[in-house]
């Protein structure tokens, strides 16, 4: 990949004086094609002193293309903080468990104790929900080259059986003991069970009787050397198996590389050292600060490509269509996107507070705003949005997390019970200065501390995600607010009495289950820009009948029964509000949302139909627990007529199913729908949704953009597309980590743009998508 970016922004740099349509950078850069979606940096020094750099590529394209003497074949992903990518997981047929993907201290599905991965965040790990038994292997090809090279890996055993064994066999199903770890390296044209002599090339590593049978992870180191000379130029199978049918095992491995053993050549970097020398030649000619960038720049360049949070190109799908990089400098974790006018818009940073200015192009130096946030998990600045009379009406309405030390924080603790605030802010042509506050929310989530007349709780920590965060004014001119629901169980989660089945009925340590200040969770709220509540709003009168701080609570809402999200809009055509909802394990939703809904949380997810389903899934598969461990799913209904009639119905309340579903979480974000033709007639009225994970993190479609039609009347999602979503679930297949894309392929739009909290319309027609992993802005256009 580096070599071709690095010819073509090359090819960007000689087309310079073309007449072709070209995007600039904040810094005047100049580029078109990837380049334009991707700025090679140091370009502008590159086209001033030509004659100077064509040494430095030379080099480097040499560098890149002559390899390290002995280099050693490489293993990807060994680390698994891409998920699985690069790996391939097989079951034997009737298999109980896998291998999933395992992070902190507890096993994926049974809740054994398990030591925290040794490197990175995430380990693989064999589990099985029911205690076995079962026969998997997890392996990945390697091309075998003339190296000195040594295979390591951390591995971890967890078998809580009495014994090891070591049968000729990974088939679970013999009627023999057979307890047992192996790692071998295969031919890859072998059944990856198989043990047969021809096929196990070498045994790295094999459980015996007497072994620790619970042992915490150890480093194995293995000479492969001689194999690798064996076998030069063939492709080579390591496989990683674990194989029980006794009792409950966990096999843990981590850290896979295969290293050299001998030292490099170091032609690389003698020719890379002597193009920067060549360019210091030229320093009377070219300013320091621009050489050593474009000495550092090229190299990136040319040995491993642009630096990018996520792992694979920006992509649409669509040739009609291009992606152009907006802004990707000067920003840290940006999360929202609003325009001021045409050419002139606000960044929001979750992490830092601080509202940014961005104008023709160019980021302002002094920030517009800056608060004082807890950006633990997913609080800190997370929306903004405009009065809609504005700027006539210059009021801005910001939704963030405070900080209870008056500076940014990411301890979890550090917040007030009701830190989540929405606050409205005059804007005076260049800053924004406090006006009013509008909404106190929850912030604090304390399901780590037992209830008085309560067993303690299996909550080791706090927690500081499911605060929703996303704002719209509607076209009623109402101001909307998601507010997630906070690890709370009580009504507006469908549970009428908490999360308990005994006296006291309370959800946690400050009271609930109603509804008041500290339990107002999981709904979408609708205000009067001043803050006042609309008095018809679907639970007005029902609130008036309660009164007080609880009624007036009830009267805000305008739905409920919702977990968490990070997407709202508004169709500019029929005035409907969509937004999507993320799941636990199951379900994902895109719900077109009527006033008075009941989204159905936390008696299920997804269409009712599918209750039992989403059961199933959420109790024997990942780590079988809905975030707050008082309310277990294995609580949830058996059948969709028990779950519907276990909702918590306000008066004039009313269930409706989602419009479409992803059977396993598939991470909506960020939602805008496109009004009018700048993107083409096919594309006016569509919906664009955004990825909550990036391809880096979860592998699968993390970072992904998918395209929504509606019917003709705007009421339903149009899957005529295909007819595989005509029960508008996409049946996803089950990976360890979700976000697996299939029945989404006809929806799919565009790849690697990471975490995309925000998307929206411009002045100018066209999409602007934040990437928060990615700290970029693009916009996605029409191509010329």
């Amino acid at each position: 990949m580096g070599i071709s970016y690095a010819i073509e922004c090359i090819s960007s740099f000689c087309r310079a004086s073309a007449p072709a349509p070209y995007v600039a950078d904040a810094w005047g850069n100049s580029f078109s094609g990837r380049c334009a979606r991707r700025p090679c940096p140091g370009t502008r020094a590159m086209m001033t002193s030509s004659r100077y750099v064509i040494p430095l590529l030379t080099a480097l394209f040499a560098a890149v293309l002559v390899p390290a003497a002995h280099a050693a074949p490489t293993i990807s992903n060994g680390g698994f903080e891409s998920g699985f990518t690069g790996w391939i997981l097989e079951d034997q047929p009737g298999s109980e468990g896998s291998f999933y993907l395992q992070s902190g201290i507890i096993s994926p599905t049974t809740g054994f104790d398990v030591p925290s991965p040794p490197q990175g965040t995430q380990a693989a790990m064999s589990d099985a929900g029911l205690g076995g038994p079962g026969s998997h292997v997890l392996y990945q090809d390697f091309l075998a080259t003339a190296a000195s090279a040594a295979l390591s890996f951390e591995l971890y055993i967890g078998n809580r059986a009495d014994a090891f064994s070591s049968p000729a066999s990974l088939d679970f199903s013999i009627a023999a003991l057979n307890q047992q770890v192996r790692i071998d390296i295969l031919t890859t044209s072998a059944d990856p069970f198989s043990v047969a002599a021809g096929d196990v090339l070498m045994t790295l590593y094999q459980t015996a009787a007497g072994d620790p049978l619970v042992e915490g992870y150890k480093t194995i180191t293995q000479d492969i050397s001689a194999l690798l000379a064996a076998h030069h130029g063939e492709m080579l199978r390591l496989r990683f198996a674990e194989t029980d049918n006794v009792n409950f095992f966990q096999m843990g491995v981590d850290d896979v590389r295969i290293q050299s053993t001998a030292v490099p050549e170091p032609g690389s970097m003698l020719l890379i050292g002597s193009a920067a020398g060549a360019l210091a030649f030229a320093r009377a000619r070219i300013r320091r600060r621009t050489l050593a960038a474009m000495i550092l720049s090229a190299t990136a360049a040319g040995l491993s490509g642009p630096g990018r949070a996520d792992t694979i190109p920006v992509e649409v799908l669509d040739p009609n269509l291009e992606v152009v990089t907006v802004l990707n400098s000067g920003l840290s974790q940006p999360i929202g996107i609003v325009f001021l006018a045409a050419n002139d818009f606000l960044v929001l940073e979750k992490a830092s507070g601080v509202v940014r200015r961005v104008t023709n192009g160019v980021l302002q130096a002094m920030p517009v705003l800056d608060l004082a946030v807890n950006s633990n998990s997913e609080r800190g600045l997370l929306s903004l949005v405009l009065h809609p009379n504005f700027p006539a009406t210059p009021y801005v309405y910001v939704r963030w997390t405070e900080s209870a030390t008056g500076v940014d924080s990411t301890v979890v603790s550090s917040v007030p019970l009701l830190g989540n605030r929405v606050d409205r802010f005059a804007w005076d042509g260049s800053t924004l200065v406090f006006d009013v506050n509008v909404l106190m929310l929850r912030a604090r989530q304390t399901d780590n501390v037992a209830v008085p007349g309560h067993a303690g709780t299996n909550n080791a920590n706090e927690a500081g995600n499911h605060n929703g965060g996303v704002m719209r004014f509607g076209p009623d001119g109402k101001l909307y607010v998601f507010m997630g629901d906070q690890g709370r169980r009580g009504w507006l989660q469908n549970l009428p009495n908490g999360p308990f089945l005994t006296a006291p009925l309370s959800d946690d340590t400050f009271g609930g289950p109603a509804p008041d200040n500290a339990h107002l969770s999981g709904v979408i709220l609708r205000v009067n820009p001043d803050g006042t509540t609309p008095a018809d709003n679907p639970f007005f009168a029902a609130g008036a009948g309660i009164g007080g701080e609880l009624g007036a609570n009830i009267q805000k809402i305008f739905s409920y029964g919702h977990r968490n999200g990070f997407g709202m809009a508004f169709d500019p055509f029929s005035g409907f509000l969509w937004e999507t909802e993320n799941a636990d394990d199951a379900y994902s939703e895109l719900n077109r949302v009527v006033p008075g809904m009941n989204g159905g949380w936390i008696q299920f997810a997804g269409p009712l139909s599918r209750a039992p389903n989403w059961k199933s899934i959420e109790t024997t598969q990942f780590n079988m627990s809905l975030q707050q461990l008082r309310y277990p799913p294995t609580r949830a209904a058996y059948t969709s007529a028990l779950a519907r009639s276990r909702l918590f119905m306000l008066p004039g309340a009313a269930y409706k199913d989602p419009e479409l579903s992803w059977r396993y979480e598939i991470g909506p974000s960020g939602t805008a729908f496109v009004n009018g033709n700048a993107l083409g007639s096919e594309y006016n009225g569509s919906l664009w949704i955004g990825s909550a994970r990036s391809f880096g993190q979860v592998g699968g479609n993390g970072g992904s953009l998918y395209r929504i039609r509606l019917t003709a009347d705007r009421l339903n999602v149009d899957v005529s597309a295909d007819p595989r979503l005509a029960d508008r679930v996409a049946d996803n297949l089950f990976r360890a980590q979700k976000f697996d894309g299939t029945e989404s392929e006809t929806l799919l739009i565009g790849r690697g743009f990471g975490i995309t909290p925000s998307i929206e319309q411009g002045p100018d027609g066209n999409l602007y998508v934040v990437s928060l992993s990615d700290n970029t802005i693009y916009t996605i256009r029409r191509r010329p």
